[in-house]
C-alpha cells in the first residue's frame, strides 16, 4: 500500500514540474490560475523548486543512508519547497484592501 502512495505523490509532483516547466518555456498556465498570476515564468520557478524539493524528499525516506546525509537532504528538502511556495506567492496579483 505505501508503494503506492508513493506512486500517487511521484505522479503528482511530476506534474506540478511539469506545469511549472510549461509555464517557463511558454508562458502558459492552467486555466484557474490566469486570473491571479500576473507574472508566469516566477510561478514556474516556483513550481519546479517546490516539486524538486517535495520529490528529494519523498525519494530520500525510501532509500537507507547515514544520518549526516538524511540530516543535509532534509535540510535541502525544506528550503527548496519552502522557496518554491514563496516563489509562487511573488507571483501572483496583489489583492487591493478597501
Amino acid at each position: 500500500m505505501d508503494m503506492f502512495l508513493v506512486g500517487a505523490a511521484a505522479v503528482a509532483f511530476g506534474l506540478l514540474a511539469a506545469c511549472g516547466c510549461v509555464a517557463l518555456a511558454t508562458g502558459w498556465l492552467v486555466p484557474w490560475l490566469r486570473r491571479h498570476v500576473v507574472r508566469p515564468d516566477l510561478w514556474g520557478y516556483g513550481a519546479v523548486s517546490q516539486a524538486t524539493g517535495l520529490a528529494v524528499g519523498m525519494s530520500f525516506t525510501v532509500a537507507g543512508h547515514s544520518m549526516i546525509v538524511l540530516n543535509t537532504l532534509f535540510v535541502v528538502t525544506i528550503a527548496l519547497a519552502v522557496l518554491g511556495g514563496l516563489l509562487q506567492k511573488r507571483s501572483l496579483r496583489r489583492l487591493v484592501a478597501g
